[in-house]
């Protein structure tokens, strides 16, 4: 691997293995809306792309700190575990005795600061024209993902990811799978759907994956061995991965524009490194219940 693609994917993995030091949180809970025993439609999920324009006029890029609870507007909203309440300019937030922290976004407040919450006491309303709740999770001020095994229940998913396309990238462009060279980029374009389809002009929405993982083999035989290019399933990537994570091609999921995720797999790989012939790139996607589509993209490198 090239020099450049080797300090990026250090970097992604010294912050993906800081996050993982802390330690796993198993907190079941239910759902903020009714009925709270009852699995209800997400359009967005945890860690998604989020490109928004600043006041500036310059983008800002972030990963999705929550999951989006599809709700109609004015619906109200209730705390799914007890604990204080404080309010942010567009959200309730209520922290638990213990540090457990949950915010309810796009909310108009029902409870005033300092009030301290039942479970399932009533925190707010949608506000219009939002059509959603955005509930987040933090432990100890880091996001976790809602939809990890342990977090909201019941959550079922069956339906695996899909890999619409792998492609070689070679100066940020396209190349021939018949024969490549020098230094490539391994992509993917890759989504998940939700296991409830959201209502109305949502209907359509993709969110990402969970999991990335990719190898490299020859003839059977493994030239790079497995490697994870994303993780999504506990913790929140901070926004300055978000280059090293998804290519400049990104969509942002959104009303009647259903999202579109290039994810990086790898960078700056140095084909001249290996003998010329035919490979095989092999790409496993998943989601957090472990329901996983593999695809392998042949080639042959010819320097």
């Amino acid at each position: 691997m090239g020099h450049t693609g080797s300090v990026v994917r250090v970097f992604v993995a010294a912050a993906l293995a800081a996050a993982f030091a802390l330690p796993a949180v198993a907190h079941a809970y239910g759902w903020p809306v009714k009925p709270f025993d009852r699995q209800h439609a997400i359009r967005g999920s945890f860690d998604d792309p989020r490109q928004d324009m600043r006041k500036d006029g310059q983008p800002q890029y972030s990963f999705h700190s929550g999951i989006d609870i599809s709700a109609p507007n004015g619906a109200p909203v209730y705390a799914v575990a007890a604990g204080w309440v404080s309010h942010r300019p567009d959200a309730v937030v209520v922290t638990s005795p213990g540090g457990h922290t949950f915010g309810y976004w796009h909310v108009r407040p029902s409870v005033r600061e300092g009030r301290f919450v039942r479970l399932h006491q009533l925190v707010g309303h949608v506000k219009a024209p939002w059509g959603h709740v955005h509930l987040s999770e933090s432990v100890g001020g880091i996001y976790v993902n809602p939809l990890r095994v342990g977090g909201i229940a019941p959550y079922v998913d069956t339906t695996p990811p899909t890999v619409e396309d792998v492609q070689l990238l070679s100066n940020g462009r396209r190349v021939s799978i018949l024969g490549v060279s020098g230094t490539l980029d391994f992509v993917a374009n890759a989504y998940d759907t939700p296991p409830l389809a959201p209502p109305g002009e949502w209907a359509g929405t993709r969110v990402t994956p969970a999991l990335l993982r990719w190898r490299l083999t020859q003839d059977g035989r493994t030239t790079i061995a497995w490697r994870t290019a994303i993780d999504f399933r506990l913790h929140l990537l901070p926004s300055s991965l978000f280059g090293s994570v998804f290519a400049s091609s990104t969509v942002q999921n959104r009303a009647s524009q259903p999202g579109r995720y290039m994810f990086y797999l790898a960078r700056s790989i140095d084909t001249t490194r290996f003998p010329d012939g035919v490979y095989s790139l092999d790409v496993v996607a998943a989601d957090t219940r472990g329901n996983s589509t593999t695809v392998t993209l042949p080639f042959r490198i010819a320097n």
